[in-house]
Parts: C-alpha cells; sequence; structure tokens
C-alpha cells in the first residue's frame, strides 16, 4: 500500500493489519524454533511492539519515525552440548531452503555462523550458531506505513500489564495480539 493509502486508512484497520503481520510471524517463528529444539526458549524481544522504520534495511523513502514502523521478534536457546557447528547452522539454512525461501549461510567469525533468509511474505531471518551453545532466531518484517504514535497506543494499550513479563516460552507460546474491541487498560507508572 501506498502512504496515501494507509493514511486514508481507519486506525482499526491499520490496527488490524499489524495484528494479521505478528500473527503470520509468530507462526513463522514457532516452525523454525520447532526445527532447533521444543524446548524453552527465551524472548529477548515480544514482536507486536510497532518500532521505527525510518532506519531500517528496507525503510521507503520519506519514512520517518512517525510514519512508519516495523515488526522484529526474536529468542535465543542455550542448548545442551552445542558449541556453535557449522552442522547446526547447516540444519537451519536447510529448513529455510526447503520452504523455498532465498537463504544465506555465513561463517561470521572463527567460530560463528549466520544462516539468513527471505521468505515470500518479505519477512527477514537471522540465525545464528555461537560456541557457548548460546543461539539465536530474530524475525524481521519489511517496512510499513502508519500512523506510528497512534498505533502504537492503540495495541500497547490494549495489552494487560502482566502480559509484559512474560520472558521465555516453549515455541507457539505467545502473547495474543488484542482484538480493537478490547478495552483499553490503564498502565501503572
Amino acid at each position: 500500500m501506498t502512504q496515501e493509502e494507509v493514511e486514508r486508512l481507519p486506525l482499526e484497520r491499520q490496527f488490524d493489519l499489524l495484528g494479521e503481520r505478528y500473527q503470520a510471524m509468530q507462526e513463522l517463528m514457532t516452525h523454525a524454533q520447532r526445527m532447533v529444539s521444543p524446548n524453552i526458549w527465551t524472548w529477548t524481544s515480544h514482536g507486536f511492539y510497532p518500532g521505527s522504520g525510518d532506519a531500517q534495511r528496507w525503510s521507503m523513502r520519506g519514512a520517518t519515525p512517525k510514519n512508519s514502523y516495523y515488526l522484529s521478534m526474536s529468542r535465543t536457546i542455550k542448548l545442551p552440548g552445542a558449541s556453535g557447528a557449522v552442522e547446526d547452522a547447516e540444519l537451519m539454512a536447510e529448513y529455510f531452503e526447503a520452504q523455498g525461501w532465498s537463504t544465506t549461510l555465513r561463517q561470521v567469525d572463527a567460530r560463528r555462523y549466520r544462516v539468513e533468509a527471505m521468505t515470500d511474505e518479505g519477512f527477514w531471518f537471522e540465525y545464528q550458531v555461537r560456541p557457548h551453545g548460546q543461539y539465536s532466531l530474530g524475525l524481521h518484517s519489511k517496512v510499513f506505513w502508519c500512523d506510528r504514535d497512534a498505533l502504537s497506543s492503540a495495541v500497547i494499550d490494549r495489552i494487560p500489564e502482566e502480559r509484559f513479563d512474560i520472558e521465555e516460552s516453549p515455541p507457539g507460546e505467545f502473547i495474543p495480539f488484542p482484538k480493537w474491541s478490547d478495552p483499553v487498560v490503564p498502565k501503572v507508572g
């Protein structure tokens, strides 16, 4: 959609589009996590907050912190006995390739590997294996137009505060995206 088309959308429709993107990303993240381990993963970002789209790799001309956003989520896991072996990175590269996605595996330094993939929907995966066994999986959206201040408030204000305390979960468990009809929840502080 063009910036002008998005500006004509009611905030509720922008909210619903963000929710659809969030849900699609959570499903992609879940499947990729399960390729590595069904065990508990630590959350390093939740993924529902619309970050500023102006400085991202896929920014559009004219994007600013107020008129654009992207979504990003990441998880890490410490695997017993893992040592950052290239074979661990190759398994994820094979999974991404099996999905038909453009995939790159590269050695970052002497003992660290990174796999990157671009999905058909334009989401970008990054998977890193490290010698100490801490592996990370990140997923990022492209940049979208919006009224970011209004959209951010509409999302955050509808999520109960206790849900922000979630720090880890097995694949497939995540904060449900709120509905527009959900009540606005006062935040403490």
